[in-house]
């Protein structure tokens, strides 16, 4: 075979080009620390990397929908709490005021008591959490309980998604809760009675509430019991959507990121032979026949 000059030149200048094409590469890991900066340098890895990095977006979203959910669990469970003191309290009063040897008087002045305390319950009916009325449903932009106790909201589910398959309702239905809807007792009439009672000097009516009541305190600890059953689950998603992404982000590791110390000895070795490549070609660039007829 015939060699040439001009073929060695050539061939000197391709082997040239190659390895500055991958010295360009290694200085492109050592400066981004990656090792797939695109697509072409290695397809099948982009495209898990692509893979990897959806599915740890998507696992953000549910992250800041638990975030949500926990803050409208906790603050129905505080309000639930409060509504039991305040169904324990007019407990209290019924027992109180029961007994013979009350007075019509003091009967009459813990009306005002009584009345102070549903107020409160309608006001905890109408608690919000992050700007949402907690037991409006899905009609959680206005208040859902009138001055009387009348629900004025919906019973839909609240639900957050917090996996691909996987929701947890957040709310609770307010008829449940305080109107005794769905098997119960209605926390305001029952709140109506005793005023009523006490206000007529009834004994026997107000010792009839003591019953209602007891249903009633039941009736919200069954509630906080179903919400925090729903905190549990909610809590297991988060501390298993915490080790997902562990282990999303040490795959996606091992798929993108370079060995910076491999890629720091490569880059060294490879400007050796990119500088001894540029050596042999000036040298061959510069012999002719001239060169061996001196």
């Amino acid at each position: 075979m015939r060699v040439t000059n001009k073929s060695m030149t050539n061939t000197s200048l391709s082997g040239m080009q190659l390895n500055l094409e991958r010295l360009a590469e290694l200085q492109q890991q050592s400066s981004s620390g990656l090792k797939i900066n695109a697509p072409g340098d290695d397809p099948t890895g982009a495209q898990k990397v692509l893979r990897l990095k959806g599915t740890l977006l998507e696992n953000a979203q549910y992250a800041r929908n638990i975030v949500t959910g926990t803050a409208w669990l906790g603050q129905a469970d505080n309000i639930m709490s409060s509504m039991g003191d305040i169904v324990a309290r007019a407990h209290e009063i019924a027992v109180e005021m029961s007994t013979a040897t009350i007075s019509a008087e003091n009967r009459t002045a813990a009306v005002e008591e009584v009345t102070q305390l549903a107020n409160q319950l309608v006001q905890l009916g109408n608690a919000q959490a992050g700007g949402k009325y907690i037991f409006g449903g899905f009609k959680n932009d206005v208040a859902p309980f009138d001055a009387n106790g009348l629900f004025t909201g919906t019973t839909d589910d609240v639900n957050i998604q917090t996996g691909i398959n996987s929701t947890v309702t957040i709310n609770y239905s307010g008829p449940k809760l305080l109107n005794g809807v769905g098997g119960g007792v209605n926390l305001f009439t029952e709140m109506r009675n005793l005023s009523t009672a006490l206000s007529t000097n009834n004994q026997s009516g107000i010792q009839a509430t003591l019953t209602t009541l007891d249903t009633a305190q039941t009736q919200i600890t069954t509630a906080r019991a179903d919400m925090g059953s729903r905190m549990s689950k909610i809590d297991r998603v988060s501390t298993n959507l915490e080790s997902m992404n562990v282990d999303l982000n040490k795959e996606l590791s091992g798929t993108q990121d370079a060995d910076l110390l491999k890629v720091y000895s490569d880059l060294n070795s490879q400007q050796t032979a990119y500088q001894a490549s540029l050596a042999v070609t000036a040298k061959i660039s510069q012999l002719s026949l001239l060169d061996y007829l001196k």
